[in-house]
This record gives structure tokens, sequence and C-alpha cells, in this order.
């Protein structure tokens, strides 16, 4: 029985999820959106899954261009997890849609709570020590239910949010290719090229030992949360300044903020495009 897990991850919180989903149903190909969507194929599998952060409100775009342009057994068990903290927003209608056009269904949908991760707006919250264990349960729990093929129907966007999410959520949308306008680097860093290799969008060229953004930034803050001298800095750009609101307002790095990811994904996992976790085997987790 072939199972693979596509997955979009910045900071590590849906990584972690991927990879222990995998050893819950008895092992899986994880999959990372950095792979060339043509080469992956899901065409022969029998369990396939999606997991990703929300942003804005919905999925990130360039995982929805990843998934549309993926093969997939239209008679598979197909499940989807997002990481969030807040708004889960139209994420996991997005991904039906998407699947809907290739004649598939969503069959199971949950959504795990982790901490907040957009350290260029504000500090990590909640506190590790509380979410990490919490993350875990319900980590736990969507393996289980994954595992036995559990129907659960997706959650779907509020009445409220979808009557308000153009007018909050489309002013970003648009200057969305001016956010890694706000970074830059200063002198601590050394041309590692680590920032370039985490990046899931693959937006990060290195040119002269120094990183430069190309604006298909989804504002993960992989590059921020995993340099290692902690040389990635942030300004507000232009465009968000001009925006004017209480979001553009609060986008800064101050010097002792701590930048956040998951505990046990290192940058190395990141970096790895396509992963086999074999069942009962420790070296083979993703963390």
């Amino acid at each position: 029985m072939k199972k693979i897990i596509y997955y979009f991850s910045g900071t590590g919180n849906s990584l972690y999820t991927a990879g222990k989903i995998a050893e819950a149903i008895g092992g899986a190909e994880i999959v990372s959106v950095r792979c060339s969507a043509e080469t992956v194929s899901a065409e022969d599998a029998d369990i396939i899954g999606f997991v990703c952060p929300v942003y804005e409100w919905d999925i990130p775009g360039a995982f929805k261009e990843f998934i549309g342009k993926i093969t997939i057994n239209p008679n598979a068990y197909i499940f989807m997890v997002t990481t969030y903290i807040a708004v889960l927003g139209k994420s996991f209608e997005t991904v039906a849609e998407i699947l809907e056009e290739k004649g598939a269904d969503l069959h199971y949908g949950r959504a795990i709570r982790c901490v907040a991760s957009q350290c260029i707006a504000y500090p990590p919250f909640p506190p590790e020590r509380i979410m990490i264990p919490y993350m875990e349960k319900q980590i736990e729990k969507a393996g289980r239910e994954i595992s036995t093929k559990t129907q659960r129907d997706y959650p779907r966007m509020s009445s409220l949010m979808r009557r308000r999410y153009h007018k909050v959520m489309g002013p970003y949308m648009k200057i969305e290719k001016e956010y890694d306008k706000g970074f830059y680097t200063d002198d601590r860093c050394k041309g590692c090229g680590v920032c370039e290799k985490v990046c899931p969008t693959q937006n990060i060229i290195m040119q002269n030992n120094r990183p430069t953004w190309n604006h298909q930034c989804h504002g993960c803050n992989a590059c921020v949360a995993y340099c290692p001298t902690k040389a990635i800095q942030f300004k507000t750009p232009q465009a968000y300044k001009e925006l004017d609101t209480i979001i553009c307002k609060m986008l800064r790095l101050p010097e002792g903020r701590k930048r956040y990811h998951h505990p046990l994904i290192k940058a190395g996992d990141l970096m790895v495009h396509r992963k086999e976790i074999v069942p009962n085997d420790n070296k083979a987790h993703t963390g």
C-alpha cells in the first residue's frame, strides 16, 4: 500500500505534524512543496495527505499551485491537516475544490493548534511549554483517526468570516509580493546559504554570499527562524506602511525577540525534499 503526504512548512510545525502522522499510519513518503509537482505523482497511492499552515485565512499560494499540478488517485483515502493559531478561513475548502476538479474527495480534515510563529510581528505564543505538548496530543488523535481511514467532515469558513474575507484579507493579498522587500541582512551574515535551502517557495538565491529575495514570499519566516547567526532582519516595506492597518503597524523585529521554530525540527530537515518514514525506525523521523 503506497502512502504519501505532501507538506508546506516554514518554521517546522507542519513538517513535524506530517512526520508524526506518517509514523501513525505505518509509514509514508513525505514530500515537500519544494519538489517539482510533476515528479511526485500520487497516481498509485492508496492514502494521500496534505499538511500545511494557514496563511491569510487560506493555504499558502505555492501549496495551492502545487496541489493543482500533482497527479492523484481519485479513489484514494485523502486527508488534510492544517496547523494554525486563530482563523482557519477557507483552507480546507480550497483543497476540497482542487480535489473535486481532479474527480476526488477530501475524506478527513482536522486543524491542529500550534505555536504562532510570525516573529516579525509578535513574539511566539502561547508559550512553547504549554503549546508543544498540547499540539502533540492533537497530532496523536489525528494520527489514530487517519490510520483507520476515519471519515471526518472538514472545517468550513464561518458565514461571518466569509463576508469579511475580501475586505480584510484582500488588501494584504494585493501587496503580498512586496512583503519580502522588508528582509535584509546585517554584518552577522556568513553567507552559509541556510536561508536559501529552507525556503519552501525557493524564493531566495545567494548572490555574492548574501541572500536575495525574489518576491514569491508567503511570509513563512523560515529564513528568519533558522538563520544560525540571526543575521536576517526585517523592516516594514513601504507598501505595508501605506496600507496603515493594525497588523502592518505590528511588523517589526526587535533584536531580543525569539525567532521560533518547532524545537524538534532542524534546518536540515526542511532541506530534504522527499523522505520515507519507516515504521518503528526512529532514524527516519523528520524531527
